[in-house]
């Protein structure tokens, strides 16, 4: 925790501006990319065709927001070494295709078949609740305002429940290979199944001290945006301007704790990545 809080008090504006930037552009790269999904279905394309493209489209969503998240990832461990950075780390995925292409691709790969598996998963469960539901009728919307608000629930609660699974498959799978972002870093000639044995390796007694630790340096900023996002739900919808007003300072913050929060977690990883390597680098 004190080296977490050293780094993250030295490098907090930067870090922030980072992952701000981040988000916009991983919104902005994963719309272009799936926007296409959605004329699909408009300009008559078979259902076969339609599910090919939509899963190669979603695939190359995932690739390129691994790909702003390597970056990240080797800035906040360089920053966690006292080294150099800029937002420029941002893009190192990019500018390093090879041979940073192919752990993105197997990363983005293996993120693909536990997406394919929660969603038989949720498809599964989903169906022993409504028997008679039918998934065809996801591609029509209907125009019946009944049938609307119906057709809205059932998609929200498959949504809610395909999510819910793939991010307990993600907490227990994904989170043994959280390090093979810097493990590629400092070793970019090690093949990828070697990579990836060795994130499992290092984290084979560090999950649930990974867990705790992340939990902690969210801490009260995890917290507090916690409790701001239930209790905007309970402010009424008035226009207001002393409501106005408290919902802005509110939302306000919400996304400064919220940031700082992930700030605080994120810097988990290569604090955590460090803190293990050193008996590797005392030893030798």
């Amino acid at each position: 925790m004190v080296r977490l809080n050293q780094v993250s008090s030295q490098n907090f504006g930067k870090i922030m501006y980072a992952l701000f930037l981040m988000s916009i552009l991983e919104t902005l790269a994963s719309f272009a990319v799936l926007s296409p999904v959605m004329r699909l279905a408009s300009n008559g394309v078979s259902p076969l065709t339609a599910r090919i493209v939509t899963i190669a489209l979603a695939f190359l969503a995932i690739f390129v927001w691994l790909t702003f998240q390597f970056g990240f990832a080797i800035m906040l461990l360089k920053m966690t070494r006292r080294e150099y950075t800029n937002i420029g780390f941002l893009f190192a995925g990019f500018r390093c295709m090879n041979p940073a292409g192919k752990v993105i691709a197997a990363f983005a790969g293996l993120i693909s078949i536990l997406a394919i598996i929660a969603r038989f998963a949720a498809r599964f469960i989903f169906l022993k609740t409504k028997p008679d539901f039918s998934f065809e009728s996801l591609s029509q919307i209907p125009e019946n305002r009944e049938l609307l608000s119906s057709f809205a629930m059932d998609a929200v609660t498959f949504l809610a429940l395909f999510l819910g699974i793939l991010f307990i498959l993600g907490l227990f799978i994904l989170i043994r290979f959280v390090f093979v972002f810097q493990i590629h870093f400092d070793n970019p000639s090690m093949p990828i199944l070697s990579v990836f044995k060795k994130s499992s390796g290092m984290m084979k007694k560090n999950v649930f001290r990974l867990i705790l630790f992340a939990l902690r340096a969210g801490g009260k900023q995890l917290l507090t945006a916690i409790i701001i996002a239930i209790l905007v739900n309970f402010i009424p919808e008035d226009k207001s301007s002393g409501i106005s007003i408290l919902t802005f300072i509110l939302d306000m913050v919400y996304f400064i704790n919220l940031y700082t929060a992930m700030i605080r977690i994120y810097l988990t990883v290569p604090v955590l990545y460090e803190e293990i390597l050193k008996p590797e680098h005392e030893n030798s």
